[in-house]
């Protein structure tokens, strides 16, 4: 199970507001997908074909019609920050 600091670690690189009540009870669902994790990764999977997909065949594709887009106003009206009418993020990387 991941320590306090692991849980508030992932959830400021993931930029989410973890109440204090909760973080024992995420600790615990992430050390149940780590330890599902583990389980598969113990699988033999030396004789399974890699494969790029999962149908096979061919894909038919519709065909490539323009249609009307959204407007700069429709498009940014929800972010939460726009720079040179492109969408503003912050840094992720390095946190």
């Amino acid at each position: 199970m991941l320590g306090r600091e692991d849980i508030l670690k992932l959830a400021k690189l993931s930029r989410l507001s973890l109440p204090e009540a909760e973080i024992e009870s995420v600790s615990g669902h992430i050390g149940d997908m780590l330890s599902h994790m583990e389980t598969l990764r113990q699988l033999d999977l030396s004789s399974v074909e890699p494969m790029t997909g999962v149908e096979e065949g061919e894909t038919i594709l519709r065909e490539d019609i323009p249609q009307p887009s959204l407007s700069y106003r429709e498009t940014f009206m929800n972010a939460p920050a726009v720079e040179n009418d492109q969408f503003a993020i912050p840094k992720v990387i390095g946190g």
